[in-house]
């Protein structure tokens, strides 16, 4: 049998037979036992070293005795192949028996065969011998370690090998699956009906963000790449946890670059950073899948914040069936709430998987965990020293010693000299070059020594380590490591060893805060203000200072590794670590009052500007810019909830149009809540819209301050909300709300365009034509194109379901003459494509392209759902060929 046996380390350590049967090998120790042996198969093992392997530096009295115990029990499985030799032991087995051996072999062979079809076959071969991490849960045993990281390395090169060698495959974003409309649609008159079961036919209008350039370098994490990429392979969830700053979004990135290629759907990334209330995970989880359908059951019941959540996690459920990876970045603040979204995304389907960052486990059912652990700081090649040195200098190159040739150490000898007049001379310049060689040597011992204090003083943490390398040219490296040494003596104090970890990269945020001088520091603080990333413009204006300053201030800030700098969407954003925004926040101020104020107020005005930008031809300026907004408007909106409503009710209806028209899900659901926190939520139960209840309820006057316009565009977006769920009930009971509340105002028209969509849900054309004529009037007499086109889009809907298609004929006339949005040009293509589906069919068909592409132009992937499939409607019903993807 023995002859027959594979020994398999490359993944959990076990042995097989010639069929591929698993033979039980009995405890733990002997599987470490035979990866210790299989690590170095065909040598002479110490038995020291075996010994230090099970019980490391504290064996017991009866260490060796027990240890030939549980060598003669593997000899049960192995035979005679576990060897006795003079000191040890030895696994005498034919190289092909020994996966390790095999692996290392073909990576040589792919190195010396000329073509790349062989090299690609033999990497191919090599690689499929892996199963998971070297040596599997053993490989963080001390004696295992070299061997797994010289292992994974090796993987990982070979894996990049292979990369090179392929063809091309491009990554794609996912596309959009379209099949009903939703209620918010303005559907075929021979479409389904407004409702649309979430789980059976959402539409699913995915937006891959993964545009970010490759992520910084990453040293000593090869095994660690290796392992979570393998569980992600392995495993639906995946949490990749550790302490702070040690390096886990960085990891994660570098995950999401190297396995893009294998989802169909590409890789997506939500920063939960920025998400303050567990509440809107659901919702901001959603977003990211961009999913433009999800009805609901058309019932009223349950209208709290249990149902919107659970709206929520029936969208993620519906995109369960995407094959695409998304990385929940920054979970720990909302745990619970980000094991909720992630046990929804894998409940409904095959298809999603999830990588979790986190400072602990998510504790989901079928959740696999990665402990991230600081970076290794023994020996002259340890990987802290080599981030070290890699930081300390901008190429990289040796300010900071890699290690002293012997040279180095000891003065430099004179070389002979010829005599010359003048002795005294040639005695000197010798003499100065022994001293200056001498000189050389020291410094370079006393860098070589400051640089391993200081990465053991920061516990190899990454981060710490990056903004130490920061300080290195303003200052000796000796220098350095003593005000490094005194600062964190002075505040570490009489903490406890189990908090010491943490502690470190706190303080060592604070130690370099403490070298900023003062502007340097205020603008910290005000990039501690901000949720998420922003570009140079909005630290400088929230700073009050002029761009090119702020400018210079953060990437000074970046210098020092204490902001990020992304440049992955054409404008650089600026950004903080989640340790160094909480700092920031708690030390520096930046959650008081006064500039969480400030924050609030400078939002609401770029909100406004960019809502004005989107009802123009500047649309898609005007998306981008709220789409970057949203983290803010959602951080913003929450401060002033609690401390200004009046602000917090204008930041909700300056969104509404966006959310309204990309149904943007966070900021429809928080509207519902934001009136329920203002009483002014419909009742729940039979008949709520009823106008005398509706009256009724109005004789409280409103709160103090409150805007009644922008109340009721709150409530007209609480009203889209229900919409989208299929509760139209509700949503007739919000919109009427906000209608009366309004009153004469301009704002009414956001309550009329919801009163004419629901009367067109329900049948009734008279009523949708009324509301529609008096969204038209509203809209011309305050300017608002972008409400006109709505009005006459929804009369033509009317007259085109009602048959009366000379009517609508009229309408399709009376449009402004613009400039007009993309959008606004794409819903009137699709209103008089509705007006002659049946008489021509072939100009619908032109009609409804010309709205996907429009909409497509500016990320509108509702309208570029309901133009979509009601283009494949209508192919159907004429038996067109199929559009082009």
């Amino acid at each position: 049998m023995i002859g027959c046996v594979r020994v398999r380390l490359l993944g959990p350590v076990d042995v097989v037979d010639a069929a591929g049967t698993t033979i039980t090998i009995g405890s733990p120790t002997q599987r470490l036992l035979l990866a210790v042996l299989g690590s170095r198969v065909g040598d002479a093992v110490p038995q020291a070293r075996l010994v230090g392997a099970v019980w490391g530096e504290c064996p017991p009295p009866t260490a060796e005795a027990t240890l030939r115990s549980y060598v003669s029990r593997l000899r049960r499985v192995l035979g005679d192949a576990v060897a006795t030799c003079p000191g040890g032991w030895s696994l005498r087995l034919a190289p092909e028996q020994v996966d390790i051996v095999v692996f290392e072999r073909l990576l040589r062979l792919s190195h010396e065969v000329p073509e790349a079809a062989e090299q690609l076959v033999l990497l191919e071969d090599a690689l499929a011998l892996w199963r998971g991490p070297a040596f599997g849960e053993l490989t963080d045993n001390p004696t295992l370690r070299p061997a797994a990281v010289r292992l994974a390395e090796a993987r990982a090169a070979a894996r990049e090998s292979r990369a090179a060698l392929l063809p091309r495959r491009p990554v794609l974003s996912a596309p959009s699956v379209f099949s009903a409309p939703s209620a918010f649609s303005a559907p075929s008159a021979r479409s389904a009906p407004p409702a649309v079961s979430a789980k059976g036919s959402s539409t699913l209008l995915g937006r891959s963000r993964h545009g970010r350039p490759p992520a910084a370098a990453l040293l000593g994490r090869a095994a660690d790449l290796a392992a979570v990429s393998d569980l992600i392979g392995a495993a639906r969830i995946v949490t990749l946890f550790g302490p702070g700053g040690v390096g886990k979004t960085r990891l994660a990135l570098h995950l999401a670059d190297s396995l893009a290629g294998q989802f169909t759907h590409g890789v997506r990334l939500v920063e939960l950073a920025g998400v303050r209330d567990p509440a809107a995970v659901a919702a901001t989880v959603a977003d990211e899948f961009g999913v433009g359908c999800f009805g609901g059951s058309g019932r009223s019941g349950g209208s709290g914040a249990g149902r919107m959540d659970g709206e929520a996690m029936a969208v993620l459920a519906a995109a369960s069936g995407l094959e695409t990876l998304l990385i929940l970045d920054g979970c720990e603040h909302v745990v619970g709430a980000a094991a909720a979204a992630a046990s929804a995304l894998v409940s409904g389907g095959p298809g999603v998987r999830v990588l979790a960052t986190s400072r602990e486990p998510l504790g989901v059912a079928g959740e696999h965990c990665w402990p991230l652990r600081p970076l290794r700081v023994d020996g002259p090649d340890a990987p802290a020293l080599e981030l070290f040195r890699a930081r300390a200098t901008p190429d990289g190159s040796a300010s900071v010693p890699t290690e002293l040739a012997p040279a180095e150490l000891a003065p430099a000898e004179p070389a002979p000299a010829e005599p010359v007049p003048a002795g005294a001379v040639a005695d000197s310049a010798i003499a100065d070059s022994a001293v200056a060689g001498s000189a050389v040597a020291g410094s370079a011992v006393a860098d070589a020594a400051a640089a391993e204090r200081i990465v053991r003083t920061l516990d190899g943490l990454p981060l710490g380590i990056e903004m130490a390398a920061a300080r290195s040219g303003a200052m000796p490296l000796p220098e350095l490591a003593d005000r490094l040494d005194e600062h964190l003596d002075l505040r570490r104090g009489t903490r406890r060893a189990s908090a010491a970890r943490h502690g470190t990269l706190t303080d060592v945020v604070a130690w370099s805060v403490s070298m900023l001088d003062r502007p340097h520091r205020a603008m910290l603080r005000i990039m501690g203000a901000f949720a998420g990333p922003v570009v140079a413009e909005d630290a400088a204006a929230l700073a009050g200072l002029p761009r090119a300053t702020g400018l210079d201030m953060l990437d000074a800030l970046v210098a020092r590794s204490l902001v990020v700098a992304d440049p992955a969407h054409g404008l650089t954003r600026y950004s903080l670590l989640g340790t160094i925004r909480d700092y920031a926040r708690w030390e520096l101020g930046a959650a008081d009052d006064t500039l969480s104020a400030a924050h609030a107020r400078y939002v609401l005005g770029q909100l406004r500007v960019a809502d004005g930008l989107l009802r123009t031809p500047r649309e898609a300026e005007g998306q981008r810019r709220l789409a970057d907004l949203l983290i803010e408007s959602r951080a913003a909106r929450a401060w002033a909830l609690a401390n200004d409503p009046p602000l917090a009710v204008e930041i909700a209806a300056a969104v509404h149009v966006y959310a309204m028209s990309r149904l943007r899900i966070e900021p429809l659901s928080a509207a519902v809540e934001l009136i329920r926190a203002f009483g002014l939520h419909p009742p729940a139960g039979v008949e709520p819209h009823r106008l005398a209840d509706l009256v009724s309820d109005l004789s409280v006057a409103l709160p103090p301050g409150v805007s009644a316009g922008a109340l009721s565009i709150a409530l007209a977006t609480a009203a889209a909300w229900y919409v989208s769920t299929g509760d139209l009930e509700m949503a007739g009971a919000c919109a009427q709300r906000g209608r009366l509340i309004a009153g004469d105002a301009p704002e009414r028209r956001f309550s009329l365009e919801l009163l004419g969509d629901l009367a067109f849900y329900r049948g009734r054309i008279g009523e949708a034509v009324d509301h529609g004529w008096e969204l038209v009037a509203a809209a011309r007499a305050c300017g608002d194109q972008h409400a006109e086109v709505a009005g006459l889009r929804n009369v033509m809907l009317a007259h085109a379901h009602a048959g009366d298609l000379e009517a609508g004929r009229v309408v399709r006339t009376q449009t402004p003459p613009g400039p007009l949005a993309p959008s606004d040009l794409g819903w009137l293509a699709y209103g008089e494509a509705e007006l002659v589906v049946d008489r021509d069919p072939d100009r619908c068909l032109l009609l409804l392209d010309r709205a996907v592409s429009l909409a497509d132009s500016v990320d509108n992937c509702y309208l570029s759902g309901v133009a979509r499939f009601s283009a494949l409607s209508v192919r159907a019903r004429r038996s067109h060929p199929r559009p082009r993807p």
